[in-house]
């Protein structure tokens, strides 16, 4: 039996920035709403756009994970 090692190095390399950029996705969400949520407190306008946008990104994050789901779980195919 043999390990195909550049395969494998793929799959993790892969793996890795799939995660970095799927976190990085909803942390941005969670930055914007953060930063309408201290606009609000200060009285400063232009809020809304940051929600619009925070909770977009959170929910295209969590439809990447709900994608990669279904990609792993055979029962849905």
């Amino acid at each position: 039996m043999s390990i195909d090692w550049a395969s494998l190095g793929l799959v993790a390399v892969v793996t890795v920035a799939a995660t970095v950029i799927i976190v990085s996705i909803a942390a941005g969400g969670a930055l914007m709403l953060d930063r309408a949520h201290a606009r609000t407190e200060a009285g400063i306008d232009g809020a809304a756009g940051l929600v619009a946008l925070g909770w977009t990104a959170i929910g295209v994050a969590g439809l990447v994970v709900l994608y990669g789901l279904y990609l792993i779980v055979p029962y849905f195919h």
